[in-house]
């Protein structure tokens, strides 16, 4: 098996299942098979969730694709999609920064790979949850940013 194939294919899967909003899609293919799974929950109630990846308001339901609905401006967390360690982009992005649409803001690197973090609308960043070189489980959040018009 060539592995470089077979991790190439997985993120496509993961991106195909991310982009159409899947909870879970199966490939297999040859001596291959690869398996996608998202989940929602309650980031409110999760007691392992730092405090600062929290809605302000409390009340916040985060949703499959990471957004956060609460009183005031919508709020997204970016989330890591990978175990790994978290690089930042040049330039560094900071609190209140604006960023335009597709702005890499930093990528999780895992086994070699590199898995962008991006920003998919015009955006400010209200909170950076991460340092440089700090190693992140899958799913813990990385940025807060609230959509600009």
């Amino acid at each position: 098996m060539d592995w470089d194939k077979a991790l190439a294919r997985a993120r496509e899967v993961a991106e195909f299942c991310a982009e159409a909003g899947l909870e879970r899609y199966r490939v297999s293919q040859e001596d291959l098979e690869i398996e996608v799974r998202r989940s929602s929950r309650r980031v409110a109630d999760d007691a392992a969730a730092p405090a600062a990846a929290r809605p302000a308001s409390g009340s916040g339901l985060a949703t499959s694709n990471g957004s956060v609905t609460h009183e005031g401006p919508a709020e997204t967390l970016l989330k890591a999609e990978f175990v790994g360690i978290v690089r930042f982009t040049h330039p560094v992005v900071v609190e209140g920064v604006h960023l335009p649409e597709g702005r890499e803001l930093a990528y999780v690197e895992s086994l070699g790979i590199r898995n962008p973090i991006r920003v998919v609308a015009p955006s400010r960043v209200t909170a950076v949850l991460v340092s440089d070189g700090q190693p992140v489980e899958y799913a813990q959040p990385l940025f807060a940013v609230e959509p600009t018009t």
